[in-house]
């Protein structure tokens, strides 16, 4: 279990996304998770000069899960040819207080599951000169679902973008921690007696990520009439990070068998393993958002370029689509 990678996150507003490395393992590909979610808008109707409290609500599709706000767990997605539903409720208070409530849905077996939650209280201060935010995501397990689910359940998250240059420089730092249990469990003849051995695996994971980005934003007015307006935001992005986990095994059978307890451990790790912080990707945002009154359309497409040597493929591209009201 060497190399689990991450990093990724976009800088802008309070934002996310990440890259890929060496052949990963079930438990590395399980760290990473997430998805790409728009954050306040600081216009929720274009051309409104007063700050107002308001409710957004919005669905996206895309083809990767993301993190609500911390991308770096996004490290080498590893299923990126299925698709992901993502409604979300939030509400914004105009001091820069807000809640969001997120559901994860994905066909799964000829179904369509709901198999996470999330909810996500944060605060973003939005002025002239800077946009600086910080957030907690808290994730709940949803229905059970037959390919891998991310184990972080906590999600810190804070960036900071200075506005005053036409390119906005930002840094935004993350940390995330959560564990997964697997159960083992086999039965075997020894002297015509049927031997059982059952084993529960424990995995805490514990990640930091930084990003240093740069970016900037055009918005254009009036496009087909009074009420709508494009906003047009590319993003240049530098990924680093670290990542840590511990494995445990509960068997009262191991405990008194060294045998058991060394092939166990073998075979699904023991210990404490890490990567150290180091720089990951290059990755480049584009993100268009169309806005007619209330209503916003949001397309939004990563490509992500992994640094360190590999076997993989360096070249990761994720996309998104997201369409929402907000009133």
């Amino acid at each position: 279990m060497h190399k689990i990678l991450i990093l990724l996150l976009a800088v802008f507003s309070t934002s996310l996304v990440h890259a890929q490395t060496d052949s990963l393992t079930k438990e590395e590909r399980l760290a990473l998770d997430s998805m790409f979610k728009n954050d306040e808008f600081v216009k929720l109707m274009m051309g409104m000069k007063k700050k107002k409290s308001y409710v957004d609500v919005n669905v996206g599709i895309g083809n990767g899960i993301f993190s609500l706000k911390n991308n770096s767990l996004n490290a080498g997605q590893a299923i990126t040819s299925k698709i992901f539903y993502t409604p979300s409720l939030g509400y914004y208070h105009k001091s820069g207080f807000s809640f969001i409530a997120t559901g994860f849905m994905a066909n799964d077996e000829g179904k369509l599951k709901m198999y996470q939650y999330a909810i996500s209280p944060s605060y973003v201060l939005n002025n002239k000169t800077i946009n600086a935010g910080i957030s907690y995501t808290r994730f709940i397990e949803g229905s059970s679902a037959s390919f891998d689910v991310s184990p972080f359940k906590n999600d810190f998250y804070g960036s900071f973008t200075y506005k005053k240059t036409w390119i906005q420089p930002g840094i935004a730092l993350g940390f995330s921690f959560g564990k997964q249990e697997e159960y083992y469990d086999t039965a075997f003849w020894f002297f015509n007696r049927v031997v059982h051995i059952r084993d529960t695996i424990t995995t805490r994971l514990y990640g930091l990520s930084a990003i240093i980005s740069a970016t900037h934003q055009w918005d254009i007015y009036k496009i087909f009439g009074k009420k709508d307006a494009v906003q047009l935001q590319p993003t240049l992005m530098m990924n680093a990070g670290s990542q840590r986990w511990d494995i445990s095994h509960s068997s009262s059978l191991n405990n008194r068998r060294p045998i058991v307890q060394n092939y166990l451990k073998s075979r699904y790790g023991d210990g404490s393993s890490s990567d150290e912080f180091k720089i990951q990707s290059l990755g480049f945002l584009a993100e268009i958002t169309y806005y007619y009154g209330k209503f916003y359309f949001q397309p939004q497409i990563y490509l992500d370029y992994y640094l360190p040597s590999t076997t993989e493929k360096r070249l990761t591209s994720l996309y998104s689509v997201l369409a929402g009201f907000s009133f």
